[in-house]
């Protein structure tokens, strides 16, 4: 008897202990400066929102802020889920419908990593779609948040806002220049795009939702360094037009100066600003008034 009273002791404390850490790191998630909790606790209305995976991040905020003279806000993160990234945007328009366009960087249909799931755990509180998706794609990892309230923080996620505790992430970038060794071997190096078609239904999705709320939305490609070759991007590009009724603007091959790349996939700031500049150019960004009589 005493045995099982000692057990039932021991378990009691787990769950409390469980129960009582958890609340304490969502805690830290609720007042962290990191994008999605800045976006789940309120006061993140922005003009532009920007949409994708770490490619997205080629957006750099402030060149978007200076060059269209409004204001932004990211929900890119390295391989983002496409489907994550579907209901962030639908739950962040739900909170800010006043958002004049959303930037969408379209390779997260190809590069989605449903790796990076489980590390959505963290905020899984906050939004019921969230939720959704996890227990949809990922039942394992559902059940064990559901179990352990700590469990949903041992992930990359959590760390990254973590990170970003006490400072804004608007300036997450990659920021050196190609390596010479790269450059050389580029033209004897490529990658072929696929296009799932369950990813090109959850653009589909966020298109449709943008839609129904009379929001601007625009679908690019961002620049690849330009003697690496892509294969499949035409394919890639019609899919997505034909299930989403948007073009998709194709800046892949629009930057040809090398010391304007990170890496083959990624701008670094030099060409984050250059590719900006082009899409306000391109009426693809809008301009603030104030922004566009200046440029006049």
């Amino acid at each position: 008897m005493k045995k099982a009273i000692w057990i039932l002791a021991f378990l009691a404390i787990l769950f409390v202990g469980d129960r009582l850490l958890g609340w304490i790191f969502q805690q830290q998630i609720t007042q962290s400066q990191f994008r999605y909790s800045r976006m789940y606790r309120g006061g993140s209305q922005a003009d532009i929102l920007i949409v994708g995976n770490s490619r997205g991040l080629n957006f750099y905020q402030p060149s978007v802020e200076k060059a269209t003279g409004l204001t932004t806000f990211s929900l890119c993160y390295y391989s983002m889920p496409c489907e994550i990234a579907t209901v962030l945007t639908e739950d962040y328009l739900d909170r800010y419908p006043n958002v004049k366009t959303v930037l969408v960087e379209t390779t997260i249909v190809e590069m989605s990593d449903d790796k990076l799931l489980p590390g959505f755990t963290t905020y899984m509180p906050y939004s019921k779609r969230i939720d959704s998706v996890l227990k949809n794609k990922n039942k394992e990892t559902w059940n064990y948040a559901q179990f352990s309230h700590i469990y949903r923080f041992n992930n990359e996620v959590f760390q990254r806002a973590m990170y970003y505790r006490n400072k804004l992430d608007n300036d997450w970038y990659f920021d050196h220049t190609i390596t010479q060794d790269l450059i050389d071997q580029a033209p004897h190096r490529s990658v072929e795009f696929k296009t799932p078609d369950k990813h090109v239904q959850d653009l589909k999705a966020l298109a449709d939702y943008c839609r129904a709320r009379n929001i601007n939305v625009q679908f690019v490609i961002a620049p690849i360094f330009p003697t690496y070759t892509v294969k499949g991007l035409d394919v890639f590009k019609q899919k997505i037009e034909a299930a989403t009724g948007y073009p998709v603007h194709d800046y892949s091959n629009t930057i040809k100066d090398n010391s304007s790349f990170t890496d083959y996939l990624h701008a670094n700031l030099k060409g984050g600003a250059e590719i900006v500049d082009i899409m306000v150019k391109d009426g693809v960004l809008p301009k603030a008034p104030q922004a566009a009589a200046i440029i006049k």
